[in-house]
């Protein structure tokens, strides 16, 4: 087999930049492409911060993990929570021997935020809430977020409850391929299965309070402490790409949601920016493998598809193609085998694999057969003649020998 790696060459090139510093109230963002969790535009996002309420996704994620049956009815013993929900934390409005689902409290947890929902599950899962804590953190380690610690259930400002933007989209990413959660998530209201609770979504409230669109967020969870400031992470779609943006830091004081304008105006520039572009078209050369023994010397290698990527540049030293495979071909390699693989990479990030087919028949030639054999055949035609040779000594001397026995014999 060989690996090689090589880069494509294309002429024509799209250039694009964004730089939303200045336009922006939220010092600590990130947008990402959910494929390939490409970072399409940053600040700060290393910083250590407080992220407030967005902690109640991670929350949510050992919840879920750990119930059997998310649809199980229970009576609210609000005696697990009494005096564990802060007064100045927003609350769902559950109730003491309120019949919910745990679906009901994931959902009145993340929809409007609800602090109660969330201790409530932090208490009654593991029957204790360090435990449930731990379990948080050991999932954090578990994805990668290794410089983030939780300390609490609903996010508030401690020493101890931070993280960063970059592993905030660790957390979001691994959520939203939960689809429970990713469906609780772009919930714009829910209505408890008792009919007695109705909450709306804390994006959703934006529209109504302040007139700002939000249509183009499909889902995701706010966030807002004096620490952590205006929070937001959200999840929205561009030419069927998913992009996952988050915001921190924003004044909390302040008569307006910030962390939605700033989504809002990342958004705008991302899909002004940004859009589905070739790296590889059909019937670009991809590799040229050589041929043995055949008429043809060697085989092309196209592309049957377009490869397409969400980028704003597309620069040639970014393209790489990677070939895994037979190293040459030949005449008993039959039309339509699997003779290796094509790999494709822009900026690092793998994009595609692609089967690679022998598409024509190749046909034998002697006389490349015969030059590449050469000193082969004349070593064996050397050897045949001394061998033919020895026989012809050895035969001729066995009849010499008769004769003479004849001879002797007569006399």
């Amino acid at each position: 087999m060989i690996y090689i790696v090589f880069t494509i060459v294309f002429s024509n090139y799209i250039f694009a930049s964004i730089n939303l510093e200045d336009e922006l109230y939220s010092p600590n963002v990130g947008v990402y492409n959910l494929e390939n969790m490409e970072l399409l535009y940053g600040e700060n996002v290393d910083k250590t911060i407080s992220f407030a309420s967005i902690t109640k996704v991670m929350t949510a994620i050992i919840a879920i993990e750990n119930i059997q049956n998310i649809n199980e009815s229970i009576t609210i013993d609000y005696s697990y929570i009494q005096n564990k929900v802060d007064s100045e934390l927003v609350t769902a409005g559950i109730y003491d021997g309120q019949v919910l689902t745990y679906y009901d409290l994931i959902a009145t947890m993340l929809v409007p935020s609800g602090a109660d929902s969330a201790e409530y599950l932090a208490n009654i899962i593991f029957e204790n809430e360090d435990t449930f804590i731990n379990k948080m953190n050991e999932k954090a380690q578990e994805l990668g977020m290794n410089n983030t610690s939780f300390s609490n259930v609903t996010g508030l400002d401690d020493d101890n409850n931070y993280s960063t933007i970059n592993d905030l989209a660790k957390m979001m990413k691994y959520a939203m391929e939960n689809e429970t959660l990713k469906e609780i998530m772009s919930l714009s209201e829910y209505t408890t299965t008792d009919k007695n609770i109705t909450v709306r979504s804390t994006i959703d409230s934006a529209r109504a309070r302040y007139g700002i669109d939000v249509d183009y967020i499909i889902g995701g969870k706010t966030g807002t402490t004096g620490d952590a400031g205006l929070c937001l992470a959200s999840f929205s779609e561009d030419e069927g790409v998913e992009l996952l943006t988050i915001v921190t830091g924003a004044s909390m004081y302040s008569s307006t949601m910030y962390n939605v304008i700033d989504t809002e105006t990342i958004y705008e520039s991302i899909i002004n920016s940004y859009s589905m572009q070739n790296i590889v078209s059909v019937g670009d050369l991809l590799y040229e493998i050589p041929c043995v023994c055949t008429k043809q010397d060697s085989v092309n290698i196209l592309s049957k598809e377009d490869v397409l990527i969400y980028t704003d540049v597309i620069d040639k030293d970014c393209i790489k193609i990677e070939y895994e495979g037979l190293e040459s071909l030949d005449y008993t390699i039959k039309e339509g085998e699997t003779i290796g693989k094509i790999k494709v990479y822009f900026d690092e990030n793998f994009i595609k694999e692609m089967d690679v087919t022998l598409d024509e028949k190749l046909e034998f030639s002697l006389i490349k057969w015969i030059n590449i054999n050469i000193e082969n055949i004349i070593i064996f035609t050397g050897v045949l003649i001394i061998f033919i040779s020895a026989i012809i000594l050895i035969y001729k001397k066995k009849n010499l020998n008769r004769k003479k026995d004849r001879k002797y014999s007569k006399k």
